[in-house]
């Protein structure tokens, strides 16, 4: 008897879960388009609820029965509809795309004929004194990462930008609009450990056991400020993984880092700032000045 209770709950669980799914309703729509939607076949008390970016506008019609949806800008969206008598919910998400833009498809680089690899590859990530920046190249959002000592700074090039103490636990983050370095809640950061992507990257993603398959020989980066440029041989390894991904890697032969690592056709992440013999801070809480940040 319990057993066929408990097969009764599930069966009736997995009934509850497709007619959620089923309720769910695809729209793909251009910037301009306009299409009435009707969630329920009968109901009398509607709410609705929009979440995600605000790509569309929509207005009730024939006393919310149905609303009308525009679509404004590109972006995805949905809107939760439900029916206050019964409960019952249903989904409408809307991908807006625009028409003047052509999405041009991008093949997989060719594989170069590879080469015999002859170094030794181990990985000595830097533990101290370092000031590394990484440019996504499809975004051109810059990462930063600076240590020196027991304090760590981090800045995503989108807004956040945080400063700590790993030993002291006390930890800033950076207002722009009003007093300059701010204290935050003690011991609320993740410090950086051993290492960051996509420094970590060649070391943790690739077999190591026969480099000859991936090695297309060396390739020239340059790296760090336009009054300072530092160019660095690179091995470059090119991997061909199961899954079909192609990822390409520029490595620093002296400590195994990742400088640059591209997957398939997508913009590539590069460091392009690369001091690793960091000494002098001048930046952070201890100067509390306001704006006095901006350069980073």
């Amino acid at each position: 008897m319990k057993k066929a209770l408990i097969t009764l709950m599930l069966l009736c669980i997995a009934s509850i879960t497709m007619a959620q799914e089923s309720n769910a309703t695809e729209f793909k729509m251009a910037i301009g388009d306009t299409v009435i939607w009707k969630p329920f076949a009968a109901c009398n008390n509607h709410g609705y609820n929009i979440s995600g970016p605000k790509v569309i506008s929509f207005k009730p019609v024939h006393f919310g029965e149905k609303i009308e949806i525009v679509a404004k800008a590109e972006g995805q969206s949905s809107i939760i509809a439900t029916c206050n008598e019964s409960d019952a919910e249903a989904v409408a998400n809307i991908t807006v795309f625009d028409p003047n833009v052509v999405t041009v498809v991008v093949e997989k680089p060719v594989k170069p004929a590879t080469q015999p690899f002859t170094g030794t590859y181990s990985f000595n990530p830097p533990t101290d004194h370092f000031f590394v920046t990484i440019t996504d190249e499809g975004s051109h959002f810059n990462e930063t990462y600076m240590k020196l000592g027991d304090n760590e700074a981090f800045n995503d090039g989108q807004g956040v930008d945080r400063f700590w103490n790993i030993k002291t636990g006390k930890n800033w983050f950076y207002r722009p609009d009003a007093q300059g370095w701010t204290d935050d809640v003690d011991w609320e950061f993740e410090p950086f450990g051993e290492s960051f992507a996509p420094l970590n990257s060649f070391a943790n993603e690739v077999d190591k056991s026969d480099l000859s398959n991936y090695f297309v020989g060396t390739e020239k980066l340059t790296v760090g400020s336009s009054d300072k440029p530092m160019d660095i041989d690179c091995w470059h390894f090119f991997v061909d993984f199961e899954d079909g991904t192609v990822i390409q890697y520029w490595v620093d032969p002296t400590n195994g880092c990742t400088l640059k690592r591209q997957m398939n056709a997508d913009p590539a992440r590069t460091v392009t700032v690369y001091d690793l013999k960091y000494t002098r801070l001048y930046f952070g809480p201890s100067f509390k000045k306001g704006l006095h940040d901006t350069t980073r």
